[in-house]
């Protein structure tokens, strides 16, 4: 039996830890894990969410500070500097940039391709 009857979805690490990050990134001050806990809006256990923060502390995401007897964990980034950061990661990784950087245009709806030529207009007249 694969327990998938048993009512329980089990979650991705990786989503657990794209929702820990919002959480994060929802606030202007460190959180505890009781209060990410809380913060999530949903039951999950406090184990779980301290091994996520443990996780996410590890690969440099999350910084770590005691806090009374538990430590509060921030950000490193904020959510705009790590999306870059991973736009960047996939493009470092392709051989063909030009053709990943086209499908990416192709997949804008015109709002967004409109402000990516104001974003790339106003670096052109940047110093360097």
């Amino acid at each position: 039996m694969d327990g998938s009857d048993s009512g329980h979805r089990r979650q991705s690490a990786g989503s657990l830890e794209g929702e820990v990050m919002a959480a994060l990134w929802s606030v202007t001050t460190p959180l505890t894990p009781g209060e990410v806990q809380r913060a999530l809006g949903r039951e999950l256990a406090y184990t779980t969410v301290m091994t996520t923060l443990v996780r996410l502390h590890a690969k440099g995401m999350v910084d770590r500070s005691k806090s009374g007897r538990a430590f509060a964990y921030g950000p490193v980034k904020r959510a705009d500097e790590h999306a870059a950061q991973a736009m960047n990661d996939v493009l470092s990784r392709e051989g063909d940039k030009a053709a990943v950087l086209s499908h990416f245009v192709d997949s804008l709806a015109p709002a967004e391709e409109a402000l990516l030529r104001q974003v790339l207009e106003r670096g052109k007249r940047m110093p360097t």
